[in-house]
Protein backbone atom coordinates (compact mmCIF):
# COMPACT_ATOMS: atom_id res chain seq x y z
CA UNK A 1 0.00 0.00 0.00
CA UNK A 2 1.13 3.57 -1.03
CA UNK A 3 1.90 5.88 2.57
CA UNK A 4 2.11 9.21 1.89
CA UNK A 5 3.72 9.72 4.72
CA UNK A 6 7.39 7.80 4.00
CA UNK A 7 7.67 10.17 1.11
CA UNK A 8 10.58 12.67 1.67
CA UNK A 9 10.03 16.51 1.28
CA UNK A 10 11.40 16.36 -2.23
CA UNK A 11 9.12 13.52 -3.49
CA UNK A 12 6.23 15.53 -2.33
CA UNK A 13 7.39 18.68 -3.71
CA UNK A 14 8.07 17.07 -7.05
CA UNK A 15 4.23 16.25 -6.95
CA UNK A 16 2.08 18.43 -9.20
CA UNK A 17 -0.31 20.52 -7.70
CA UNK A 18 -3.74 21.16 -9.78
CA UNK A 19 -3.83 25.01 -10.51
CA UNK A 20 -6.95 26.82 -9.10
CA UNK A 21 -9.65 27.14 -11.57
CA UNK A 22 -10.08 30.29 -13.29
CA UNK A 23 -13.03 32.42 -13.51
CA UNK A 24 -14.30 33.72 -16.63
CA UNK A 25 -14.12 37.35 -17.95
CA UNK A 26 -17.71 36.88 -18.91
CA UNK A 27 -18.45 34.83 -15.77
CA UNK A 28 -17.32 37.09 -13.51
CA UNK A 29 -18.77 40.40 -15.18
CA UNK A 30 -22.26 38.66 -15.62
CA UNK A 31 -21.88 38.34 -11.35
CA UNK A 32 -20.67 41.79 -10.83
CA UNK A 33 -23.31 42.78 -12.44
CA UNK A 34 -26.21 41.14 -11.13
CA UNK A 35 -25.16 42.01 -7.72
CA UNK A 36 -25.03 45.60 -8.84
CA UNK A 37 -28.51 45.25 -10.34
CA UNK A 38 -29.90 44.04 -6.93
CA UNK A 39 -28.09 45.50 -4.30
CA UNK A 40 -31.58 46.59 -2.69
CA UNK A 41 -32.90 42.64 -2.72
CA UNK A 42 -31.57 39.61 -1.02
CA UNK A 43 -29.13 38.24 -2.81
CA UNK A 44 -28.59 34.81 -2.82
CA UNK A 45 -25.09 32.73 -3.52
CA UNK A 46 -27.18 30.55 -5.67
CA UNK A 47 -28.70 33.22 -7.61
CA UNK A 48 -24.84 35.10 -8.56
CA UNK A 49 -23.71 31.80 -9.26
CA UNK A 50 -26.75 30.92 -11.95
CA UNK A 51 -26.24 34.55 -13.39
CA UNK A 52 -22.53 33.36 -13.74
CA UNK A 53 -23.70 30.17 -15.27
CA UNK A 54 -21.63 28.26 -12.64
CA UNK A 55 -22.26 25.41 -10.20
CA UNK A 56 -22.39 27.37 -6.14
CA UNK A 57 -19.12 25.60 -5.78
CA UNK A 58 -17.21 26.65 -8.38
CA UNK A 59 -18.12 30.24 -8.80
CA UNK A 60 -17.58 30.79 -5.19
CA UNK A 61 -13.87 29.79 -5.24
CA UNK A 62 -13.32 31.31 -8.32
CA UNK A 63 -14.70 34.55 -7.62
CA UNK A 64 -12.52 34.35 -4.37
CA UNK A 65 -9.39 33.83 -6.67
CA UNK A 66 -9.61 36.54 -8.99
CA UNK A 67 -11.35 39.59 -6.59
CA UNK A 68 -9.78 38.32 -3.33
CA UNK A 69 -12.42 38.28 -2.14
CA UNK A 70 -15.39 36.08 -1.08
CA UNK A 71 -18.78 36.96 -2.76
CA UNK A 72 -20.66 38.02 0.19
CA UNK A 73 -17.90 40.10 1.02
CA UNK A 74 -17.99 41.49 -2.78
CA UNK A 75 -21.54 42.01 -2.30
CA UNK A 76 -21.22 43.95 1.36
CA UNK A 77 -18.53 46.39 -0.31
CA UNK A 78 -21.02 47.50 -2.87
CA UNK A 79 -23.58 48.40 -0.80
CA UNK A 80 -21.35 50.58 1.32
CA UNK A 81 -20.49 52.12 -2.11
CA UNK A 82 -23.91 52.76 -2.66
CA UNK A 83 -24.47 53.74 1.25
CA UNK A 84 -21.58 56.49 0.19
CA UNK A 85 -23.28 57.46 -3.00
CA UNK A 86 -26.72 58.21 -1.71
CA UNK A 87 -25.25 59.70 1.38
CA UNK A 88 -23.35 62.35 -0.86
CA UNK A 89 -26.05 63.05 -3.53
CA UNK A 90 -29.20 63.22 -1.35
CA UNK A 91 -30.85 63.79 1.32
CA UNK A 92 -32.31 60.79 2.25
CA UNK A 93 -33.23 59.47 6.04
CA UNK A 94 -30.12 57.34 6.94
CA UNK A 95 -33.56 54.18 7.49
CA UNK A 96 -34.33 54.71 3.71
CA UNK A 97 -31.11 54.99 2.22
CA UNK A 98 -30.11 51.27 4.31
CA UNK A 99 -33.16 50.05 2.45
CA UNK A 100 -32.35 51.12 -1.02
CA UNK A 101 -28.68 49.68 -0.54
CA UNK A 102 -30.23 46.04 0.55
CA UNK A 103 -29.62 46.34 4.36
CA UNK A 104 -31.81 44.87 6.60
CA UNK A 105 -31.84 48.07 8.67
CA UNK A 106 -30.30 51.36 9.61
CA UNK A 107 -29.10 49.61 12.57
CA UNK A 108 -27.43 47.04 10.08
CA UNK A 109 -25.95 49.26 7.71
CA UNK A 110 -24.51 51.77 10.28
CA UNK A 111 -22.53 49.04 12.11
CA UNK A 112 -21.18 47.58 8.72
CA UNK A 113 -20.39 51.06 7.64
CA UNK A 114 -18.61 51.87 10.59
CA UNK A 115 -15.91 48.72 10.48
CA UNK A 116 -16.03 48.83 6.31
CA UNK A 117 -15.43 52.86 6.57
CA UNK A 118 -13.85 53.94 9.97
CA UNK A 119 -17.06 56.42 10.53
CA UNK A 120 -20.67 56.34 11.00
CA UNK A 121 -23.19 57.00 7.99
CA UNK A 122 -23.65 60.75 9.88
CA UNK A 123 -19.89 61.97 10.16
CA UNK A 124 -19.97 60.55 6.68
CA UNK A 125 -22.82 62.70 5.46
CA UNK A 126 -21.94 65.62 7.19
CA UNK A 127 -17.78 65.72 5.92
CA UNK A 128 -15.74 64.44 8.86
CA UNK A 129 -15.65 60.97 7.57
CA UNK A 130 -15.04 61.42 4.38
CA UNK A 131 -15.70 64.89 3.08
CA UNK A 132 -16.84 65.23 -0.64
CA UNK A 133 -14.31 62.32 -1.96
CA UNK A 134 -15.94 59.83 -3.95
CA UNK A 135 -17.12 56.87 -2.48
CA UNK A 136 -14.41 53.87 -3.19
CA UNK A 137 -15.48 51.44 -5.29
CA UNK A 138 -14.60 47.65 -4.16
CA UNK A 139 -11.30 46.98 -4.91
CA UNK A 140 -10.55 50.51 -5.18
CA UNK A 141 -7.14 51.46 -2.56
CA UNK A 142 -10.16 53.71 -0.45
CA UNK A 143 -11.53 49.73 0.49
CA UNK A 144 -8.35 49.22 3.10
CA UNK A 145 -10.28 46.81 4.91
CA UNK A 146 -11.15 44.83 1.42
CA UNK A 147 -7.91 42.78 0.62
CA UNK A 148 -9.44 42.34 -2.63
CA UNK A 149 -6.85 42.06 -5.68
CA UNK A 150 -6.34 45.45 -7.12
CA UNK A 151 -7.32 45.82 -10.87
CA UNK A 152 -8.71 42.56 -11.69
CA UNK A 153 -12.40 43.59 -11.06
CA UNK A 154 -13.01 46.86 -12.63
CA UNK A 155 -11.08 46.56 -15.75
CA UNK A 156 -13.43 44.08 -17.20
Amino acid sequence: MFDSCSRTPQQQAAVPRARPARLPTRALRRAIEYMQANLAETVRLEDIAGAAGLSVFHFSRTFRHATGVAPHRYLVEARIVRVKTLLLESEESLASIAEEAGFSDQSHMSKVFRRLAGTTPKQFRDGVGGGNTPPARPGNAHSTNSGMKKGNVHTL
